[in-house]
């Protein structure tokens, strides 16, 4: 009889993550494609969050009282026909196709419980000295999955149009249904436990009951939210054109410049602007920062500035032409828009220190994954024998901290790649012993129903994360990243004042 195997559920998870990966990044234009707006958008996005968090433990109960393999199984067959209906959705237009798209990431959230069934299934065939080194599999897996995703994602949509990623993650889903079937064979065998089946709040009253279950949840929930955080916010840090609150230097001196333009470049600007923003009367004195902010960067999306003032830029510098070409090409270029205001307006309107375009925004969470995935397949075992599951998670939470202070402060390309990757590795490192210690704490036979409880805690961060992050990157970029700084450092505090002595 052949034995539980570590690699097969590491393939089982890691194909099922290309599979999400895919769909992840193209969310947004499939849903403006439908026509859905801002908040709907939001929705679709949140809805696999949200069916998550509610059926993962109910998952990781089945899985206690029937096994883990015919669990994953029912859950990667689930994701194929979620998959085939997001590819489904292309063929249909407007709430008819919108219905069917939201349908599909609803049904794929229901039947996403292969993660926490995988880490119980890891728990059952560790020793409690290789737990961590296990969970560290299931995140490099996330790091795989996340890197490889994307990429496929676009390719399929280059070749077959909207179709193409549904259709594609369906199948590469059906690969790892066929792996199950063939390879997986079940972890859990009868020992004379018995599962315990709570209801679901139940499951959470027992498990929060525990002080070190409780603190171990607190402690994952807050890695999570500092990671959905980072994750939400490195594009609009780092690939928005607009001009943020601290990049208005003084908006008085702004104002001014506006009622009394002194250069031929500014005179232009004032009178396109004033076309093209009737509205706002730069007449007014002692208008708020936020005021301006708003219609400059209305401004910035809505005005081919490369044909309608005289230009501030060299069109000769590679740079500038690439820009050009895309102006010319598309009707506008914001980022070209945001480079003649710098140069327009130099003492008023701050320089960005970075600007990456979407596939090189991709390549820096490629980067992220890749380092996560090393640090978390290569690197956990040693760590944990070297400073053990307590410490590593307090010093790693110190790690996030120091790299949020870092990244949107930093200058030069090297120091950005740093501070990604200590961001990264910090994170990646975190998860496992966190994982681990969560497995331990729990009973042999509720092994699923409590790392259901955790998956969801872990949930429940990814759908509160992005409305903290946004909402406070809009009013100060740097803010989230500030704040959830101090979040991992408080709980750094905790960890190591909590579980110090917990073997």
């Amino acid at each position: 009889m052949r034995k539980p195997s570590l690699l097969i559920i590491f393939l089982t998870v890691f194909i099922d993550l290309i599979g999400f990966g895919i769909v992840l990044p193209l969310l947004p234009t499939y849903a403006e494609h439908y026509g859905a707006e801002g908040p709907m958008i939001g929705v679709i996005i949140g809805s696999y969050s949200l069916m998550q968090f509610f059926f993962a433990p109910f998952w990781g109960r089945l899985s206690d009282r029937i096994g883990r393999r015919p669990v994953i199984m029912l859950s990667t067959a689930g994701s194929v026909i979620a998959y085939g209906l997001f590819g489904l959705s292309a063929f249909y237009t407007g709430k008819t196709g919108l219905l069917i798209l939201l349908g599909s990431r609803m049904f794929a959230g229901f039947c996403g419980a292969n993660v926490s069934v995988a880490s119980a299934y890891i728990a059952d065939i560790t020793t409690a000295e290789n737990r961590s080194k296990g969970m560290g599999m299931i995140g490099m897996a996330f790091g795989l999955g996340f890197v490889l995703g994307p990429a496929i994602g676009g390719i399929s949509y280059s070749f077959f149009g909207l179709t193409g990623p549904g259709f594609v993650a369906g199948s590469i889903c059906a690969i790892s249904f066929l792996l199950a079937c063939f390879k997986l064979v079940e972890s859990r065998h009868a020992d004379g436990s018995t599962s315990v089946q709570r209801p679901r709040w139940e499951q959470w009253k027992h498990a929060f009951g525990r002080p070190q279950l409780r603190l171990l949840m607190l402690l994952f929930f807050l890695a999570n939210f500092c990671f959905i955080s980072f994750e939400v916010t490195l594009p609009l840090l780092l690939g928005s054109p607009s001009v943020k609150a601290d990049e208005l230097k003084n908006p008085q001196a702004l104002t001014a410049a506006f009622q009394n333009p002194s250069t031929p470049a500014q005179q232009a600007i004032v009178s396109e602007f004033a076309r093209r923003e009737p509205s706002f009367d730069v007449q007014v004195k002692d208008r708020p920062a936020a005021e301006w902010l708003d219609a400059l960067n209305h401004f910035i999306q809505i005005a081919p500035l490369h044909t309608n003032v005289v230009l501030q830029l060299d069109p000769a510098k590679p740079k500038v032409k690439g820009l050009l070409g895309e102006a010319e090409k598309n009707g506008l270029s914001s980022r070209y828009n945001r480079l003649v205001l710098e140069a327009t307006f130099p003492g008023d309107i701050s320089p960005q220190h970075f600007y990456f375009d979407k596939s090189q925004i991709s390549y820096l969470f490629v980067f992220c994954g890749l380092v996560a995935a090393f640090v978390q397949g290569g690197m956990i075992g040693r760590l944990v024998k070297m400073f053990g599951e307590p410490r590593l998670v307090w010093m790693s939470l110190l790690v996030v901290a120091a790299a949020m202070v870092m990244i949107p402060n930093v200058v030069g390309m090297a120091l950005l790649l740093l501070s990604l990757a200590l961001f990264a590795g910090g994170s990646g490192i975190n998860r496992a012993p966190t994982m681990g210690m969560i497995s331990k704490s729990a009973e042999q036979h509720e092994q699923g129903a409590i790392l259901g409880v955790a998956q969801s805690v872990g949930t429940l961060a990814r759908i509160a994360g992005p409305v903290f992050a946004t909402t406070a990157f809009a009013f100060q970029p740097v803010m989230p990243y500030l704040i959830c700084a101090s979040i991992a450092v408080l709980a750094s505090l905790i960890a190591w004042r909590q579980l110090r002595g917990v073997a």
